[in-house]
């Protein structure tokens, strides 16, 4: 069998089956190379180890200590917990956790010697929450792994079971037995003394010590720089190509005058810049941005009237299932009194649906098609493709785009993104994309009342949702991380399943609910977002699935557990859902983590305060970084390099003024 290199799919390594391949894949980990290149985002140091007897002067501070289990307890409740005490003849320690208990409740047995890193805490007693923990032999005083990495791990890898251990056995697996190429030139390399990949990889996943890192960091930071630089040069290349001039002419005053609503100032001009595109004989190729609730949905439409009026067809791409069908009804209400009839494309259409649907594209019969990854299918031929509208478009990558223009070599483009992009990272990013920005909200659209709740409130939240949903008052989300239960090892993580049994059986009893999430099947899913849209059932329990795409007018209150896992602009997103019809909306945030971190606490409550889509942003970009939205790599936001555009415009300058001159030479 031969070795696995940086492009073998991730299921060549031990331990990945399909259920983690696929959870990696979201955090755009799809082989052995994306795996290598997600360096930990810090290291635990254990290289010392603290006798307990010293450690009531390091309260509010991590250490790592030693000592032999004395006593194990596990205390039932609504939030059960496992107590352990540890002692090492100096001093005795209790450690404590609050979920994960059957995993951990077998790793845990009296006598037995552990490695425990935390931060020391005092609540009548000296305790660690939630400490990292390695078993120890008999005699054994340290671990062999003094500085353990931590990687960022997302809601879906925590899902599949993957934790820490995880990703530290499968990099140091990559690293025994792939081929690690070289992949900056071989000048490049010479001209800035940079190291081998491979001896840099070692480095950063498995450091023998904190002090020597940053020549490797800085290896890694350039090449990805590089390749950055490299994707957008050729992006710009590749779309850059003719297009076809296109007017909408009466169809466009129509339309309009059909809406049930009065367009904005800033939706009328960002639909005159998209018609001047279309008008003009170069190819579209625009970012369509705004905040929540701006409106981005009918000035895309408007943006698709002048290929339709012109005879082509319009295909639009969107990311979930739920979000094409809303997509879908909405065409089939703008534009079938048009005179456009409006057609779904998805894994879940029948196949006879999708034959038909496939000649009608193919003869131009189907002028306006919605689909998820189906329309990127080879058997989906476009007779006359003049439009293409990428919906979320964070979600898709380059390879997508490309897949679509090989269907419409003169198609426009444009792609939406419900996130608000700092102008900054746009130009950095979407530096092959033109950008156009809607400004301002509806008219009516009160800011969502957001609320940091501490557990000792839940009680006080529960009933204030049972109470308004029981009047007919509101409806309302109940968002959770996660769908099972799962062994992840910070063990707190609130789960679709539990929730629904404990919500549904106690505060939510007899309350019309329905659940949503995304492994369900599609018509189980459109049948739930359904009766919640249509006020059918008051409380609707999901997670973040509900994100986008789901329009339910009555819905005024949002609630989302861990709301530590998500990001501010993400936060912004599920708070969106809510209050869409101008009504009185709250969004609750629960979050165990913020009772004891203050840099947790410290960053929901700004986000509470805040409510301008842009801003949050910005300050998610602070505090989290960029992301990989650059290339083929389209999710997470812990991509190093891309925090060093930011950090250092001139360096990403520098580089793209090497791949120039190389390209010269």
């Amino acid at each position: 069998m031969l070795s696995p290199d940086f492009l073998s799919p991730l299921s060549a390594v031990p331990g990945f089956g399909p259920r983690r391949v696929a959870a990696m894949a979201e955090s755009g980990i799809a082989s052995v190379g994306d795996l290598l290149r997600r360096l930990p985002r810090r290291y635990v140091d254990r290289s010392q180890v603290t006798p307990l007897a010293e450690i009531e002067r390091l309260v509010g501070q991590e250490c790592t200590v030693a000592g032999v289990v004395s006593r194990v307890r596990v205390e039932r409740g609504r939030r059960g917990r496992l107590r352990a005490l540890i002692e090492d003849g100096s001093g005795a320690l209790e450690l404590l956790w609050f979920q994960g208990i059957p995993y951990l409740r077998n790793q845990i047995t009296q006598g037995k010697r552990l490695l425990a890193t935390g931060k020391i805490g005092k609540y009548r007693t000296l305790q660690m929450v939630h400490p990292q923990i390695e078993a120890l032999a008999d005699g054994q005083a340290t671990t062999a792994e003094p500085f353990l990495p931590q990687y960022r791990v997302s809601v879906a890898m925590k899902e599949a079971g993957i934790g820490q251990k995880t990703l530290r056995a499968a990099a140091a697996w990559c690293l025994a037995n792939a081929r690690v190429p070289e992949t900056l030139p071989e000048l490049i390399v010479r001209r800035h003394g940079f190291a081998p990949l491979r001896e840099c990889l070692e480095a950063l996943h498995r450091p023998a010590g904190l002090d020597s890192l940053d020549r490797s960091r800085e290896r890694l930071r350039y090449e990805e720089l590089y390749t950055i630089a490299l994707t957008l040069r050729l992006n710009r290349r590749q779309f850059a190509m003719p297009g076809r001039a296109m007017r909408a002419g009466e169809i466009a005053e129509r339309f309009v005058k059909a809406l049930p609503f009065t367009l904005t100032e800033g939706q009328r001009q960002a639909i005159e810049v998209l018609r001047a595109d279309a008008a003009s004989d170069r190819r579209m190729h625009r970012l369509l941005q705004g905040d929540v609730g701006c409106g981005k949905t009918v000035v895309a439409f408007a943006a698709c009237l002048p290929a339709l009026a012109s005879g082509l067809q319009v295909a639009w791409l969107a990311p979930t299932e739920v979000l094409a069908r809303q997509t879908f009804e909405r065409a089939r209400v703008w534009l079938e009194p048009l005179g456009f009839a409006a057609e779904i494309l998805t894994a879940a259409t029948a196949q006879s649906g999708k034959r038909a649907i496939r000649e009608g594209l193919r003869n131009g019969d189907v002028r306006f098609v919605v689909g998820t990854h189906a329309l990127l299918e080879e058997t989906v031929v476009f007779g006359r493709l003049g439009m293409v509208v990428i919906d979320e478009q964070q979600r898709f990558g380059v390879a997508q785009r490309a897949e679509l223009l090989a269907k419409g070599p003169q198609a426009d483009f444009l792609l939406m993104t419900a996130t608000p992009i700092p102008q900054t990272l746009a130009q950095a990013i979407y530096g092959d994309l033109d950008v156009v920005t809607i400004r301002g909200l509806p008219p009516g659209r009160i800011p969502v009342e957001t609320r940091l709740v501490p557990e000792t409130k839940r009680r006080d939240m529960e009933r204030f949702i049972a109470e308004r949903a029981a009047a007919g008052d509101a409806q309302a989300y109940y968002v959770v991380p996660r769908i099972e239960p799962g062994e992840d090892e910070e063990g707190e993580l609130r789960d679709l399943e539990s929730a629904c049994a404990e919500l549904c059986r106690g505060p939510f009893k007899g309350i019309p609910a329905a659940v949503v999430h995304g492994q369900m099947a599609a018509a189980d899913k459109d049948d739930a977002v359904r009766s919640f849209s249509s006020s059918r059932t008051k409380l609707l329990l999901a997670t973040s699935v509900v994100e986008v795409g789901l329009d339910a007018p009555g819905a005024s209150i949002m609630v989302i557990e861990n709301a530590e896992c998500f990001g501010l602009s993400q936060l912004h997103q599920l708070r969106g859902r809510v209050g869409r019809a101008g009504q009185k909306a709250w969004c609750f945030l629960l979050s165990a983590a913020s009772e004891r971190d203050p840099g947790v606490k410290s960053r929901l409550e700004e986000f509470a305060r805040m409510h301008d889509g842009f801003a949050i942003a910005d300050l998610d970009l602070r505090l989290r970084g960029p992301g990989q939205a650059a290339g083929l790599r389209q999710s997470g936001w812990d991509d190093p390099s891309m925090a060093a555009i930011l950090e250092d415009v001139g360096a990403f300058r520098a580089v793209q003024e090497e791949i120039e001159s190389l390209a010269a030479a």
